[in-house]
């Protein structure tokens, strides 16, 4: 999951870049490391730190604020809030999640991220399939317009076969997504 380009969380709210740059940089000065030492520590690239401190990132990982967060000592909700995630935050609040560790935590948002990408990787293969069936009935439409118009011979049986492959195709278009692939709730 990341912020959005546009600079709004995933409920709409807004990211807050001096907010959270006055958290890391706080905490790096608590712990008296150097951004190059917390890049190493944390495996995020020295200039992915440098722009997510600086506010000039435009899609910040969950998963990088995660690794930020261990070492600084940072309290994970806090990261997410300067960063318009409220709406995780609200679902991290709820009951169900009462107890559990920030690894835990992580854990099931990154299964939560996973599905999400499972999702949109169903929607565009979807999205890709009746491109080519459309791509493959327009092609009837024009052969059976040459055929008038010419002696091409563009016989019943093979614009019968040409529209059931598109027809064949399309078939996974109507299938529902596999709702068993979303995260189980806690």
């Amino acid at each position: 999951m990341y912020l959005r380009e546009d600079n709004k969380g995933e409920s709409g709210d807004f990211m807050n870049s001096e907010k959270l740059q006055n958290l890391i940089l706080s905490a790096i000065e608590r712990k008296q490391i150097s951004q190059r030492e917390l890049a190493k520590i944390t495996g995020i690239s020295r200039s992915t730190l440098n722009d997510i401190v600086n506010g000039k990132i435009k899609k910040i990982k969950l998963d990088d604020l995660y690794q930020i967060s261990i070492p600084l000592e940072l309290n994970l909700e806090d990261l997410l809030d300067a960063c318009g995630f409220n709406n995780v935050i609200k679902t991290l609040s709820r009951d169900r999640y009462e107890g559990m560790s920030t690894r835990q935590l992580k854990e099931l948002l990154d299964e939560y991220q996973k599905s999400e990408y499972d999702l949109l990787d169903w929607d565009a293969k979807k999205r890709r399939t009746t491109s080519s069936a459309r791509d493959k009935l327009f092609a009837i439409t024009n052969k059976i317009e040459m055929s008038k118009r010419s002696d091409m011979k563009y016989t019943k049986d093979e614009i019968s076969k040409d529209i059931k492959e598109a027809f064949d195709e399309l078939e996974f278009v109507q299938t529902k997504y596999d709702y068993s692939k979303l995260p189980k709730k806690p």
